[in-house]
């Protein structure tokens, strides 16, 4: 019988950190479970380089040092020198994480339970297959749930004529009118000629594929792009509200990623915050730790119920970023806002509507 040193269930990349982060410098043997085919995904992580960041700096695909909040009748552009906005793609990573001195094998099967037995478990998949392990990391996450909010989306990577785009500067959110949802577009362009186009919503229940389609194309046909080639697509879910599991009284069950509350559910911000997760599971002795402080999650909880009970198109989001500088901005995003930044991140926001929500 084999006993694994680990278990790894859910090989996005969270998953995957593990593996780099934990394990990668030793010998030890590892499984990964993974239901899906990693091979065919490819989409895009953002986030501003943070200090937690920048071990991984040497694989940053893009960096942008200015991006724009607006809708069409305001642009408001930030800039930062020493934390830009940057991107790795979920091959390049998924390639970094499984370059390592360490044994693992990836097994492509759903797992259906695992429970204890003796000094190890025992971990049963669909097929009805048993493997052993001794310690478990858990990336299973529950994205949807009846009555909040999420975060959905859908991109293409389309290739244009030459010096079509501004690849100096991201758009980082710009609002469209919508009725009762909130809508932005999302553009990364990573050349004069290539961009990813995302449109992205905060809504209850997620959208068929061609609603997406037609805002990006009505973007573009007011930006006057008007012919490109499609070279591949992305989309994905991340919940608006606190999805971790209960900690396990078992010192040896780790929940990891969205399932272990590393997502900044405010902003939907989570691949950085996964891997910062991993890092502070590294030096803890525990098999939980707080990605976020008490007070960021606080604000995250008082903001989402003020999006889930308002109206909201953009404006308090544009508000709040003519009210900051970038390193402010992306400090907000990122959950290292200073206390003066707190205050300027209250001030911004709708007074009213928000003290109803603080005394929820």
């Amino acid at each position: 019988m084999k006993i694994y040193k680990a278990a790894i269930i859910g090989l996005g990349p969270s998953g995957l950190a593990v593996n780099k982060i934990l394990y990668g410098n030793g010998l030890n043997e590892i499984i990964a479970f993974e239901s899906e085919d990693i091979n065919k995904r490819d989409n895009i992580f953002g986030f501003w380089l943070t200090d937690w960041m920048r071990p991984f700096e040497n694989i940053i695909e893009k960096k942008w040092y200015n991006w724009s909040i607006g809708n069409k009748n305001l642009d408001i552009t930030h800039t930062s020198l020493d934390k830009p906005y940057c991107v790795i793609s979920f091959k390049t990573w998924k390639k970094f994480c499984l370059e390592t001195k360490n044994n693992i094998e990836i097994v492509n099967k759903k797992v259906i339970k695992y429970f204890p037995e003796q000094n190890y478990f025992k971990i049963i998949t669909a097929d009805n297959k048993i493997y052993y392990a001794k310690k478990i990391y858990d990336s299973r996450s529950t994205k949807e749930k009846k009555g909040e909010l999420l975060q959905h989306f859908f991109g293409i990577n389309i290739t244009v004529e030459d010096n079509t785009f501004n690849e100096n500067k991201l758009t980082l959110m710009h609002f469209t009118e919508e009725n009762n949802i909130l809508h932005f577009m999302y553009i990364l362009p990573f050349s004069h000629n290539k961009a990813l186009v995302e449109s992205t919503v905060f809504s209850k229940d997620v959208f068929h594929t061609s609603w997406y389609r037609k805002k990006i194309n009505d973007y573009l046909k007011k930006n006057n792009i008007n012919e490109f080639k499609e070279q591949s697509s992305e989309k994905g879910v991340i919940p608006m509200f606190f999805a971790e599991e209960k900690r396990s009284v078992n010192s040896n069950i780790f929940n990891i990623g969205i399932r272990g509350g590393a997502c900044k559910p405010s902003t939907g911000y989570a691949f950085s915050f996964l891997i910062k997760q991993i890092q502070l599971l590294k030096n803890s002795k525990k098999n939980y730790v707080n990605t976020h402080n008490f007070l960021e999650r606080k604000m995250d909880k008082i903001f989402i119920n003020y999006l889930k009970n308002n109206r909201e198109d953009g404006k308090s989001f544009i508000k709040l970023a003519s009210n900051l500088n970038g390193n402010e901005f992306q400090s907000f995003m990122m959950g290292e806002s200073n206390l003066l930044t707190k205050l300027k991140i209250i001030n911004s926001m709708p007074k009213l509507s928000f003290i109803k929500e603080l005394f929820k």
